[in-house]
């Protein structure tokens, strides 16, 4: 059952993007949306990437601090799945365990670039980055688990500048879980030793992005957007 404090917890990060967005109003502000996929990695799905796919897909904020530092916070929402009887390990076959959940994901992420990105008239930039920072994750009661985890968000990208106020870019994004609950299913010894260290349960987001600054000035000549 979802608890109050969990219904709390998602209105305050709703709130977050809001307050922020009002707060950060200028030329350093973005809003922007992401379409994608996401994927399981666990104690069913041990080491394949891109294993059942999902569509997955969300808005974003973003402050710019300069053109090496920005601080995103996103609101996305995609599905995960997994299925013993997708692999041939024996111990699977026998166990044939099985979930499918869909997922609401608050994230606040610093981001970091590696070159100076600005865009302008005659400028286009470029840049790969990496991001890191804190999610927190609630699948809703409709799903075959309901449940929420904290989880630690790391990753990176590419984006490209393709006019003063629009960028686009791809990123792939790791999500480490508190826990090793999202799947059901607990590793061999887990109940005696809960450490982090033996969790293995993640969640990939992997797609593309576009962003644009509704109050960048044009500025350099009033022909161009």
């Amino acid at each position: 059952m979802v608890t109050s404090a969990k219904i709390k917890i998602s209105i305050i990060f709703a709130f977050l993007i809001l307050s922020t967005a009002t707060e950060g109003a200028g030329e350093k502000m973005e809003f922007g949306a992401f379409a994608g996929t996401s994927y399981y990695l666990g104690d069913i799905n041990p080491g394949k990437h891109f294993y059942s796919l999902s569509p997955a897909f969300g808005g974003t904020f973003k402050y710019n601090f300069n053109d090496h530092y920005s601080l995103r916070k996103s609101v996305n929402y995609g599905s995960i799945t997994g299925d013993d009887n997708d692999f041939e390990n024996d111990f699977q076959q026998m166990r044939g365990a099985s979930f499918q959940s869909g997922f609401y994901d608050f994230t606040l992420l610093l981001e970091f670039n590696f070159f100076p990105f600005e865009t302008t008239i005659f400028k286009k930039g470029f840049s790969p980055y990496l991001t890191g920072g804190f999610s927190y994750m609630f699948i809703p009661e409709d799903s075959y688990i309901s449940s929420s985890h904290v989880n630690i968000p790391f990753g990176g990208g590419f984006k490209f500048g393709i006019s003063k106020k629009i960028t686009v870019g791809a990123e792939w994004l790791f999500k480490k879980f508190l826990s090793d609950e999202i799947d059901g299913v607990m590793n061999f010894g887990q109940k005696n030793d809960p450490s982090l260290i033996h969790n293995n349960d993640w969640v990939s987001l992997a797609g593309f992005f576009i962003t644009i600054k509704p109050f960048e000035k044009r500025g350099d000549c009033p022909v161009y957007w």
